[in-house]
């Protein structure tokens, strides 16, 4: 049995993702930290398209449409086809396939969280690779005991924001998150979003520019708007600052990683955390019970993750065991991102997803090296 083969077992019917999309579905999901790493080109009325950086996002597109017009309910797609980025590695190709599946409207529980890892580690084996190194993280953490702590609202918004920067929340503290410290947003300090909005009206109509391609002029708005107050008189007490910065540091074998996790929120008393954690803690336990082999060294931090920023629940990576150079290649990855089909639809529509992929180069490579 192939690994499509065993993703089609899960109840997945084949789909055919569009090649190209939009550049601005991943530039505003990701930021344009990712503009380095996807192959775009613009057409003759001046759009920009990207080849097709993975399939989640255009079967995503695909099953929003779907729904438009369709019943609700469980729906699950297996696919295989190419994907493009611009390597981080040398070694690494332009264009190589993806197999994988992904699963609307099912139950959001730690079953099925599992199940999907499980999934994974079977395509895996059918392939020949019978163990990894498996990075666990889970991006609703940090965003729940932000919100379960006294924090204004503008501040818990900076805070999630921040966290899906590598040194973002040192940043946002400081007042220079994503950019905050430019003489713009120096100047927009104070103003309210409506100031702010007519300050960049005043701006288009002195130079004749406006936004073309990826970014409306909402978004510029938004996006300066949210520069300006990040950290802006955030004012954290110095308790909730060591809470935040110690659910941070939390990084080593998953089951340890967890109870440091759940011990953290017990102490401060903050229940809803304390749910959020609990959650994690099964969701560990039965992929460790399901797929021992590729648990048995499973490491968790608190900031793995955060470049799937469309991600918002468990994630996961699997890579060569005993091979510290392989974690930049995973053969194996997926995870939870619930919000993607409002996100893509402006709130249209909204079902549950979780999913994940096999490489089959990196597989052959690490199944060539075992034998």
């Amino acid at each position: 049995m192939s690994a499509l083969e065993v993703f089609t077992a899960a109840g997945g019917e084949i789909s055919t993702p569009a090649m190209i999309l939009d550049a601005s579905i991943p530039l505003e999901l990701s930021g344009e930290a990712v503009r380095g790493r996807i192959c775009t080109f613009t057409d003759e009325t001046g759009r920009e398209w990207a080849l097709r950086p993975d399939l989640t996002l255009p079967i995503a597109l695909a099953e929003v449409e779907r729904r438009k017009t369709q019943s609700a309910g469980v729906s699950t797609h297996a696919y295989s086809g190419p994907v493009f980025r611009l390597p981080s590695l040398a070694s690494e190709p332009i264009e190589y396939a993806q197999v994988g599946f992904e699963r609307f409207g099912a139950d959001s529980t730690p079953d099925i969280d599992a199940e999907t890892f499980s999934t994974v580690c079977a395509a895996c084996q059918s392939e020949g690779v019978s163990a990894g190194q498996t990075w666990i993280g889970d991006l609703a953490v940090f965003p729940a005991f932000v919100d379960a702590l006294d924090i204004p609202e503008e501040g818990r918004k900076g805070l999630k924001r921040a966290f899906r920067q590598a040194g973002g929340i040192d940043a946002f503290l400081s007042g220079q998150s994503d950019g905050a410290a430019s003489g713009l947003a120096k100047r927009m300090r104070g103003m309210d979003r409506d100031e702010v909005a007519a300050f960049v009206e005043d701006i288009f109509a002195l130079t004749g520019i406006r936004p073309v391609g990826e970014r409306s002029g909402d978004e510029v708005v938004e996006r300066l708007y949210q520069r300006a107050t990040n950290g802006h008189g955030v004012g954290l007490k110095p308790e909730t600052r060591a809470i935040l910065e110690t659910v941070l540091a939390v990084r080593g074998p998953a089951e340890d990683a967890a109870d440091q996790l759940y011990t953290i929120a017990l102490d401060a008393d903050l229940l809803s955390a304390q749910n959020t954690v609990l959650r994690l803690k099964a969701t560990i336990a039965q992929m460790q019970e399901s797929q021992p082999g590729f648990m048995a060294e499973a490491q968790f931090a608190t900031t793995f993750g955060r470049r799937f920023t469309y991600y918002d629940g468990l994630v996961f990576e699997i890579s060569e065991p005993g091979n510290p150079e392989s974690v930049a290649r995973p053969f194996a990855a997926g995870g939870r991102y619930d919000s993607l089909l409002s996100d893509l639809s402006n709130g249209t529509v909204s079902a549950t997803a979780v999913g994940g992929i096999v490489v089959p180069h990196r597989l052959k490579r690490v199944a060539g090296a075992a034998s």
